[in-house]
C-alpha cells in the first residue's frame, strides 16, 4: 500500500503546482489503499480488518493469511486450520470461525500455542474469535443457542424458553422412565414411570449420572392430594429399581398397608374401639391391649373368658396373649390372687377363649360366683 505523503507535500513554502497534485495523488492512493476505492462503508471496513467485515467459506484443510483479518470464516467437513506465525500475524490481528458441521482443529504455527493448548478442536454448532497477541493465539468462544427446551448440545446457550434452575415451570413429559437429560420435569396427564400408577401432577428431578444412563429420580405430588408425598429411585444396568416411598413426620403415623410383604402405607397405625386398643407396624408386627376383663367362674378348675381382639390378627398365625393380674383386693370375689395361675390361651386370631387353673395342689376348687376383674390382657402377633 502507498505511503502517507508527508504533510509538507501539502504545505511547504516552495511546493509548486505539480508537487501540490502529486501529493493530492498519493493522499488518494494512500486512503484507496486503506479504505477502498468504491466509497462503500462495507469496503471499508473489510479492508480495514473490521471483525465480521468478510466472509468466506472453507471445506477443506486451509492456512490463514493476512487478508482474513476481521473475515468470518464458515468451516464443514473434518480438517486442520492452520494459523499463521503470531508476529507474522501481529498484535491484534483476530478473526472469527464458526463450524457448521464436522470437527475443526485450529493449529497454531510450530510451537506456538492457542490459550495454552497445542490445538483446539472446534465440533459443529461452536463458534470462535482467535485474536493474535504476537506471540501466541488466544480463543474467544461463542457458543450458540439450544434449538429446543431440552437441547442438551454441550457449549449451548439456554434458548428464551427453555427451563433452568429458578424458572417457573418444569418440563412437561409422558413417560418418565425415558427422560436422559438431568432437570426438572412433570406431568399433568398420566405419565409412564410415575411413583403411583395412573396418578396426575408429579414434579420431577432427574439426575444423569453418567453416559451409560445411570441415573437418579427424585418425585413429589404437586396436586390431587391433601399430604405431602415423595419418592425417590435409581437407574442402574438399563433398568429403573422400584420407587421408595420417603417416610417424614407427615405420613409416618397412618393407615398401614402392602403388597407382596412391602410396606406400602404408613409406618405405624394405631387404633382404639370398644374391645381396646391396637398398634400395627410396616413391618407386620401388631400389639394389642384388651379392654380390662372380669374373668367368671367356669368349672372347679377354671376361671375363664373370651376375649375379642380389637383388630385381628393374621390367619393362621396366631398371638401370644400375656396378662397381669389386678393388684387391688376389692377387685376379687371369693378369689385371692394366691389362687390363680397357669394362664392358658385357646385358639383365635379374631378372638381367643383364655383361662386360669388352681395352683398346682391347691385343697379349694372354684365355686360359683367368684370371679377376678380388671384383669389387663396384651396380645403380640402379626397382621400380614
Amino acid at each position: 500500500m502507498p505511503s502517507l505523503p508527508a504533510s509538507s507535500d501539502f504545505t511547504g513554502g516552495s511546493v509548486t503546482e505539480g508537487q501540490f497534485k502529486a501529493a493530492i495523488t498519493g493522499l488518494r492512493d494512500f486512503l484507496s489503499g486503506l479504505l477502498g476505492a468504491d466509497g462503500v462503508n462495507a469496503t471499508a471496513l473489510a479492508a480495514l480488518g473490521a471483525l465480521g467485515a468478510g466472509y468466506a467459506a472453507k471445506t477443506a484443510a486451509y492456512t490463514v493469511v493476512v487478508g482474513d483479518r476481521g473475515k468470518v470464516l464458515n468451516c464443514s467437513g473434518t480438517w486442520t486450520l492452520s494459523l499463521p506465525a503470531a508476529a507474522v500475524a501481529g498484535a491484534g490481528f483476530s478473526f472469527a470461525v464458526r463450524v457448521e458441521a464436522g470437527t475443526i482443529t485450529i493449529d497454531p504455527s510450530g510451537a506456538e500455542l492457542i490459550d495454552g493448548s497445542a490445538t483446539v478442536a472446534m465440533v459443529g454448532g461452536r463458534s470462535a474469535w482467535l485474536i493474535s497477541t504476537g506471540a501466541e493465539w488466544l480463543y474467544m468462544t461463542m457458543p450458540k443457542a439450544q434449538n429446543t427446551a431440552t437441547d442438551t448440545t454441550a457449549d449451548r446457550v439456554m434458548a428464551v424458553g427453555a427451563f433452568g434452575l429458578g424458572a417457573n415451570a418444569a418440563i412437561v413429559v409422558t413417560d418418565y422412565d425415558a427422560i436422559t437429560a438431568t432437570g426438572f420435569y412433570r406431568n399433568s396427564a398420566v405419565a409412564t414411570g410415575s411413583p403411583i400408577a395412573s396418578s396426575l401432577y408429579w414434579s420431577v428431578l432427574h439426575l444423569a449420572h453418567s453416559s451409560d444412563g445411570t441415573s437418579s429420580q427424585f418425585a413429589m405430588r404437586s396436586a390431587g392430594v391433601p399430604g405431602n408425598q415423595m419418592y425417590f429411585r435409581r437407574k442402574g444396568g438399563g433398568v429403573w429399581n422400584a420407587w421408595d416411598k420417603v417416610f417424614h413426620s407427615g405420613n409416618l403415623l397412618g393407615t398401614v398397608s402392602q403388597t407382596g410383604g412391602l410396606p406400602t402405607g404408613a409406618v405405624i397405625e394405631r387404633g382404639e374401639n370398644a374391645n381396646g386398643t391396637y398398634v400395627k407396624y410396616a413391618d407386620g408386627t401388631m400389639e394389642c391391649l384388651l379392654t380390662p376383663a372380669t374373668f367368671v367362674y367356669s368349672t372347679a378348675d377354671l376361671v375363664a373368658f373370651t376375649a375379642t381382639f380389637p383388630a385381628p390378627f393374621l390367619t393362621g398365625s396366631l398371638p401370644v396373649v400375656t396378662s397381669t393380674l389386678s393388684s387391688a383386693a376389692g377387685d376379687y370375689t371369693g378369689l385371692a390372687r394366691r389362687d390363680l395361675s397357669g394362664f392358658a390361651q385357646g385358639a383365635g386370631t379374631a378372638s381367643a377363649a383364655l383361662s386360669f387353673t388352681r395352683p398346682s395342689g391347691a385343697s379349694r376348687s372354684f365355686t360359683t360366683g367368684d370371679q377376678v376383674a380388671n384383669v389387663r390382657l396384651k396380645a403380640k402377633g402379626r397382621w400380614f
